[in-house]
């Protein structure tokens, strides 16, 4: 779950790049007042996004609980802990660089972006808890952390797009 999340963020950050790009551009014609409503229009489809893949791991993490049998519950290696633990330290990282240039040049849509990013240093300490208790014998704690996952990020969609249409 945490995988595709983060998949999912190299397209995220491009539409607010474009956002944060077309909305500097001068007032033309059409546009009388400018294009600085395009950041908020890049908020939305980020927040969009945002709750496609929410519930896509949410359903992934429902059927694991739900439908299939425990025996198909898979234990993720090591390997899915060391890359859960480098994603929580990347993606607190970003969050912190990417809140602070939003700060600097008062970006709605970068702001919304940081704060993705701080929405998936969580859901990797959530991926992280799921994966450890499913190595300590636990198997049904990595579904069950792609329902906490998928609960954070709808938060976060929420938040993202309640700013863009307040704004």
């Amino acid at each position: 779950s945490d995988g595709i999340h983060s998949a999912s963020d190299v397209f995220g950050t491009l539409i607010v790049m474009a956002g944060v790009k077309f909305s500097n551009k001068a007032s033309d014609s059409e546009h009388q007042y400018g294009h600085e409503r395009l950041e908020c229009v890049a908020a939305i489809i980020l927040a969009v996004i945002l709750t496609i893949i929410a519930l896509l791991i949410g359903y992934s993490g429902y059927e694991k609980i739900f439908v299939a049998d425990a025996d198909d519950l898979v234990i993720p290696g090591q390997l899915a802990l060391w890359a859960a633990v480098v994603s929580i330290i990347v993606k607190e990282a970003m969050f912190w660089y990417t809140r602070n240039a939003a700060k600097k040049i008062n970006s709605g849509a970068l702001m919304a972006e940081a704060w993705h990013h701080r929405s998936d240093a969580l859901s990797s300490i959530g991926s992280f808890v799921g994966i450890l208790g499913a190595r300590m014998g636990y198997p049904v704690l990595d579904p069950i952390a792609s329902l906490v996952i998928c609960v954070m990020i709808l938060y976060a969609a929420y938040e993202v797009f309640k700013d863009a249409m307040d704004k």
